[in-house]
């Protein structure tokens, strides 16, 4: 392969990249924060509203723990099945 052919080859990668790049950041939409959050709640499971991603909301998920609202955390390890056959 000549050293033109192979600078051809550079040239078309490199702009591929900008191209991936520049759809992607057109892709990503920055959250509207709002000034406070809001909750929407059940009794103990809840969604807190942090802000919009467009029209959408865009929060995390809350339970309510002797009457605060945390995060929960994932368990390590296996899961296990609340009730068993055993």
């Amino acid at each position: 392969m000549s050293v033109r052919a192979r600078l051809g080859l550079v040239v078309i990668w490199v702009a591929s990249l900008v191209a991936v790049a520049a759809f992607a950041t057109a892709q990503a939409r920055p959250m509207t924060k709002l000034p406070s959050p809001i909750i929407l709640s059940g009794t103990d499971v809840g969604f807190r509203i942090e802000g919009r991603i467009g029209n959408t909301p865009a929060g995390t998920l809350v339970i309510r723990v002797n009457g605060e609202w945390i995060v929960p955390k994932e368990a390590d390890g296996p899961a296990v099945r609340a009730s068993s056959s055993r």
